[in-house]
């Protein structure tokens, strides 16, 4: 049964670096267009060429951050793994309802203590905390390796999405806590199967995400060895 699950995965992961991979390109193509047209254009142009480059920015901000998320790849090596998964984090909440506080300083300190693996359940997280405050809000990312049992040998990960009615919608919750031996009994859809996801990845690990309810705040955590299995 673990052998089928990871190979789904492996799939599914697959599939998606496949389908970014054959955007990016048409998308940034269009980019350079756009930069072209500008230097090129009239003033009766700047109105639609800026929709057009909002757009654009846009698009490609969320196919990098599925491609990291959800692919089987892992950053592009621009930059440090942690810190480049904070900056896709931020361009995609760029213009949304939903803000990050996610401290540059904590990204510093754990630069050679958090695995790919670890960092794509993050953004996986993130993403299913971000559906969890429809209204807007805030999401609060923390990463630190103390924890009072484990003595600085886990991850610990967790990401409160703040918000007024903050609440995760019954599909999606029992999907996020669903267990491997259950997913043929789950009504999975597009609107759910990132937490389906994010849960098997971290079964993968050896743990599980937790989801805690408070008024207005819904929590997630998970602890993950550092080491990956």
């Amino acid at each position: 049964m673990k052998k089928i699950m990871q190979l789904n995965l492996k799939v599914l992961q697959l599939l998606s670096s496949r389908l970014c991979h054959d955007i990016v390109g048409p998308a940034g193509a269009i980019q350079n267009g756009i930069e072209l047209f500008e230097e090129m254009g009239s003033e009766e142009d700047e109105g639609a060429l800026e929709v057009i480059a909002t757009s654009s920015e846009k698009l490609l901000a969320r196919i990098a951050f599925f491609r990291l998320t959800f692919g089987q790849g892992g950053p592009n090596g621009r930059k440090s793994p942690l810190a480049e998964a904070r900056e896709l984090a931020q361009a995609y909440l760029k213009g949304s309802r939903v803000s990050l506080d996610w401290p540059p300083e904590m990204v510093e300190s754990l630069e050679k203590k958090i695995t790919v693996i670890a960092i794509k359940i993050l953004l996986n997280m993130i993403l299913v905390a971000i559906d969890a405050i429809p209204r807007g809000g805030s999401l609060e990312v923390s990463v630190s390796t103390e924890d009072e049992i484990h003595k600085g040998q886990a991850v610990n990960l967790v990401v409160r999405a703040i918000g007024r009615g903050a609440f995760l919608s019954e599909d999606l919750q029992c999907a996020l806590l669903s267990e491997k031996s259950s997913h043929a009994d789950l009504n999975l859809s597009a609107q759910n199967i990132h937490g389906f996801f994010c849960q098997r990845l971290a079964e993968n690990q050896l743990s599980k995400v937790s989801v805690f309810t408070d008024r207005d705040e819904v929590r997630f955590t998970v602890l993950l060895p550092q080491c990956p299995k």
